[in-house]
């Protein structure tokens, strides 16, 4: 039973507080609430005495009836009430409404709502109780709401337009919100926390809008301002709560496609009161006159230039401009033309609501680093945001429509993230970075495709990133190789998309040279135990990447016998061909894609070395057409050429690069832009040669191609090329600091003029020239920001020219903060800009096809066994060697089920040379290791040994003969200590015994092919024994034994 008692108890509590004080309103309000039964007594008390004797023994009615009427507060059998919650109460229905029945009998029914006037009745008091700023009557009126609204006695929206009591209830919330401050005492803070956290979760009273985030400001001041850590981790907690509690509701809420219109006329001032919450820059208050919905629609009908000016306003911070470039593009989904955005319209309340809510933690998340209290600010931010994406359903990482919405501010706080210099913040970054691989990369493959370089490998590859930051990277990437679908899913998304970098190539590469990296010499111990974490860490992602691999061929397989165990026979062969067919189809495609791919790189690398010869290599080899028109194409279009081998190529006089030339000039259109503007343009895609002849070629190409677009402007094209070589010479001139002095207008003017004026240009048009030149110099696309430069060579081969820009975006040591700041905008800029230019190939495809781990394996399995090897060369690191080990297990394993002999024979031999049973002195025990791992395989995977039998047996052979000789067992370890060296010997000895005799007694389990190679290696072992001096016969022996167990095979197999 509810103790609707509460209320009464709560403002006579008040009451008692307000006696001889001036709240005069308070207690006429309390006073008519304690009046109400009594009106209602006598106008119906023949009513009430029959509605006392109809509840049974046990229903409690009277029992509340009588504590009301008779002013106490205890129950009647004496005890003290306590309130029960909602969940233990909805089993008593509500009051039908029975003539004369009080409001205060009403409420000792948990689930009645109170309606009209009776709101106004209790809540009148509570609001004049907050008023007070009274803690002794404060306190009481709070846990008089938290009661009320945890019952479900109240019921309405505050927040929303048209919705019910949104008014009352609205005014309530936010003098409830305002009765906290700096000053405030614990308890006090305790009770508010209680009913927001009551407030949001109620199913009954419904928050929306701008109250919610009135509510979630609250807490937010509460867990960063409050000095007692008991209130910061318990309003931490509630925030937690309540933001999972908003995206559960929208989780369950369907998509509504006819939404009430009064859910819908407040979309804009919803917007707009994002900027109350997060004290945001006056761009976000213009919401009410455009939408970020408005904002979309106006970007899909304007040019890319317009939004690149959009993005530069305010530093690059305006979240409106680039969330339109990134929904810019229309994407291609099932052949239907999709528009991505935001409908504000289609969603319903509770989707709003949730989408108020991330867009403002990501705006929170994104705020400028200023003082201690904005960093706290972020850091909350950012963690709310990791712990929202970790919580949400595997459904809502598949909502397509809401994340489309929220991408642009969610990639923005993870831009301003990545880019931080605090540690705690970029290592917020790295969590939700991996959030959103592991569980939303289908819905963010181009964002992805810009943060995993941005993040991930330049972070690792870059020598000047502080060591923390490595290791938050490094920490991240052990949980994500992991997953083994997300690597597969890496890899053919991205290694195998032209369009895209080589993610997943790139990242074993990276992690490959960290693990393989020099000691640090510094005798400095903290250095020295940092690069080995480093270095072990790196070690542990590729062993977890490579088992990975592993595991998903594993369960893949298992997968595929289990659909070809059902059904019948007939059925099972037509659809397995089938299946088959389509499932090479498709391995087919991106097994074409990475070969198309690693050849186009390559003819990529050849021209940036040499541009006829890389030219010919794409002609060869069919990647670009033997046409001019075709080859200046792809000069335009090829984001990682080297544009100064392109304008060197450009500008050769040979018959087909001048046709190249003048084809790649004809593409363009200058049709009325300025002169200057037209420049511009030109050499947006090029950068000019230093010789003269060439600039004098493609500047001459351009003035005819200018005055053919706008005719009229110059008497003929030589005005047009005198000119243009002019411009080229002011913009050196004014913005080279080695010149001077530098060039005057009136210099300019003269230097242009003929003595035919009609064949002069006109003067309006260079002094606008001169003017625009000097102010602004012309740039190529890659010059717009001067980062990253000399930082280090882009390396031969390079798969992508994006992925050099984001790699190349490294801060520099010993920077100033205005430095770092400046250094950092340059990044966010430089990174939106890419965003902006990722294509509408953005369909992400779930690779569930065997075959793919084959092409992943060859790309990067050399790698890994380079690192394998060195780090076994190194010095005794136990975790290391055991993860080595770990290593060769699994890649000799995948390489033998997917049939890759070279590869697997390269494994096993290495493994057998880490052995060093040749050379027992210089064994080690991580050797031991090696040769423990080496009979293991011998007994799980004698299969995988096949042609390595011969130096598995030799070493068998050895190890008998060093443990069975005294001499040669005393030589194992030399020079090291007494303890060392019997450790050694004794291990050797045990793998001598069980492990070693192994190794011929499962000879009976092998197949008939590795039975015949076995027992052919065994022979040759044997015959070398017999030629030693003395003689061995260990294998002799062994070859009797093995025959023995043997002896029922067949003859063709075992003669």
């Amino acid at each position: 039973m509810a103790a609707g008692g509460f209320v009464s108890r709560a403002f006579e509590s008040m009451l008692k507080e307000c006696a001889g004080k001036k709240y005069p309103d308070l207690q006429k309000a309390v006073q008519a609430y304690l009046d109400s039964p009594k009106q209602t007594n006598q106008h119906s008390s023949s009513s009430e005495q029959n509605q006392a004797a109809e509840p049974s023994a046990g229903d409690g009615s009277s029992g509340e009836t009588e504590t009301v009427a008779g002013q106490t507060g205890t129950e009647p059998d004496g005890s003290s009430s306590v309130p029960q919650s909602a969940g233990d109460t909805e089993h008593v229905s509500k009051p039908t409404g029975v003539s004369g029945t009080t409001i205060i009998t009403a409420l000792a029914n948990a689930g009645y709502t109170l309606e009209g006037a009776e709101v106004e009745l209790v809540l009148n008091p509570l609001r004049l109780a907050f008023e007070s700023k009274n803690l002794k009557i404060l306190e009481p009126a709070l846990d008089c709401l938290h009661k009320l609204i945890a019952y479900d006695h109240l019921e309405g929206d505050p927040g929303l337009d048209g919705g019910k009591n949104v008014p009352l209830f609205t005014d309530i919330l936010n003098m409830v919100c305002s009765c906290v401050d700096n000053s405030s005492p614990d308890s006090t803070i305790l009770q508010v926390l209680k009913v927001l956290l009551t407030a949001v979760a109620s199913a009954k009273f419904r928050v929306h809008g701008e109250p919610l985030l009135g509510v979630i400001r609250v807490c937010y001041n509460i867990a960063l301002h409050s000095k007692s850590p008991v209130n910061q981790a318990t309003s931490k907690a509630m925030l937690t709560q309540m933001i999972s509690i908003i995206f559960r509701r929208m989780e369950a809420d369907p998509v509504s496609t006819s939404s009430n219109s009064s859910d819908l006329t407040k979309a804009a001032s919803v917007e707009n009161s994002t900027s109350k919450a997060e004290e945001a820059s006056s761009n976000d208050q213009n919401d009410d006159e455009m939408t970020l919905g408005d904002a979309l629609n106006q970007a899909k009908d304007t040019t890319l230039a317009s939004v690149e000016e959009l993005q530069n306003l305010a530093g690059g911070a305006d979240i409106k401009g680039l969330e339109a470039a990134l929904d810019k593009v229309v994407h291609v989904e099932d052949g239907k033309k999709i528009t991505r955005g935001i409908d504000l319209e289609s969603m319903s309340i509770g989707k709003r609501d949730a989408l108020l809510v991330f867009r403002t933690l990501c705006k929170m998340g994104m705020k400028e680093d200023t003082d201690e209290v904005t960093t706290k600010t972020r850091i909350l931010s950012l963690e709310l945001l990791q712990g929202l994406l970790e919580g949400v359903s595997h459904s809502f990482t598949k909502n397509f429509h809401f994340i489309d919405s929220v991408k642009a501010y969610l990639s923005y706080a993870l831009l301003r993230a990545s880019v931080s210099q605090s540690p705690v913040i970029f290592q917020y970054a790295t969590g939700i970075f991996a959030v959103l691989l592991l569980r939303f990369r289908e819905c963010l493959k181009g964002e992805i495709g810009v943060f995993f370089p941005l993040i991930v490998l330049r972070s690792l590859d870059g020598s000047d990133f502080p060591i923390n930051q490595k290791t938050s990277v490094l920490r991240m990437l052990e949980k994500v190789c992991k997953d083994p679908q997300m690597l597969v899913d890496v890899y053919v998304n991205y290694d195998c998309d032209l369009e895209a970098p080589n993610l997943f190539e790139r990242l074993v590469t990276t992690l490959s040279k960290i693990a393989q990296g020099a000691q640090s010499a510094d005798p400095n111990s903290v250095v020295a135990n940092q690069t080995t974490s480093i270095k072990g860490s790196a070690l542990q992602c590729l062993v977890n990447l490579l088992k990975s691999l592993v595991d998903w061929e594993k369960s893949r397989r298992q997968s595929e016998r289990k659909r070809g165990g059902s059904g019948s026979p007939e059925e099972d062969s037509a659809g397995e061909s089938v299946e088959l067919k389509s499932r090479e189809d498709v391995t087919s495609n991106f097994e074409k894609a990475k070969a198309h791919k690693s050849t186009m790189e390559a003819a990529i690398s050849e021209f940036n070395r040499q541009p006829v010869k890389g030219i010919g290599y794409l002609i060869s080899n069919k990647l670009v057409e033997n046409n001019p028109a075709a080859v200046a194409q792809f000069l335009r279009n090829t984001l990682s050429l080297d544009k100064a081998m392109i304008g060197d190529y450009l500008g050769q006089h040979e018959e087909f690069p001048l046709a190249v030339m003048h084809a790649y000039v004809d593409s363009m259109t200058f049709s009325e832009m300025k002169f200057h503007t037209a420049i511009r343009e030109f050499l947006k895609g090029f950068r000019l040669p230093g010789e003269a002849q060439k600039i004098d070629r493609i500047m001459e190409k351009f003035a005819e191609r200018y005055c053919a677009d706008n005719p009229g402007l110059f008497k003929n094209a030589d005005t047009a090329y005198v000119l243009a070589y002019a411009v080229i010479m002011l913009n050196t001139d004014a913005h080279n600091p080695m010149v001077w002095p530098k060039m005057s207008k009136s210099d300019f003017i003269r230097m242009n003029a003929t003595n035919d004026p009609e064949e002069s240009a006109p003067t309006e048009l260079l002094e606008e020239i001169y003017d625009s030149i000097v102010k602004d110099e012309i740039k190529m696309k890659d010059d717009a920001t001067g980062i990253g430069k000399g930082v280090r060579q882009k390396p031969e081969g390079e798969e992508r020219g994006r992925l050099v820009s984001i790699l190349n975006l490294a801060l520099p040591k010993q920077k100033s903060a205005v430095d770092a700041k400046s250094e950092s905008e340059a990044i966010i800029k430089q990174t939106q800009a890419i965003i902006r230019n990722q294509g509408a190939k953005r369909v992400f495809y779930t690779a569930q096809e065997i075959e793919l781990v084959k092409p992943m394996v060859e790309a990067v399995g050399w790698s890994l066994l380079a690192t394998f090897s060195v780090t076994m060369e190194e010095g005794e690191n136990r975790p290391r060697v055991a993860l080595c080990m770990e290593g060769f297990k699994a890649g000799i394993h995948i390489t033998y089920v997917l049939g890759m002999d070279t590869m697997r024979y390269a494994f096993l031999t290495s493994l057998v040379r880490f052995t060093f049973l040749h050379a027992p002195k210089d064994m080690r025990s991580k050797n031991v290791e090696a040769l423990r791992t080496l009979l293991g395989l011998c007994d799980s995977e004698p299969d995988s040994l096949q042609d390595t039998w011969n130096a598995v047996l030799e070493c068998v052979s050895r190890l008998e003969f060093i443990t069975t000789t005294p001499v040669i067992a005393a030589s194992v370890m030399h020079g090291s200590n007494q303890i060392s060296r019997d450790a050694v010997v004794q291990s050797l000895k045990e793998l001598a015994g069980k492990p070693a005799e192994q190794v011929f007694t499962n000879s009976e389990k092998l197949p008939s092919d590795s039975v015949v190679e076995f027992f052919t290696a065994l022979c040759g072992v044997s015959a070398e024994e017999l030629r030693q001096i003395p003689a061995r016969v260990f294998s002799l022996q062994k070859l009797v034994e093995i025959s023995y167990y043997n002896i029922a095979r067949i003859r063709m197999v075992f003669p």
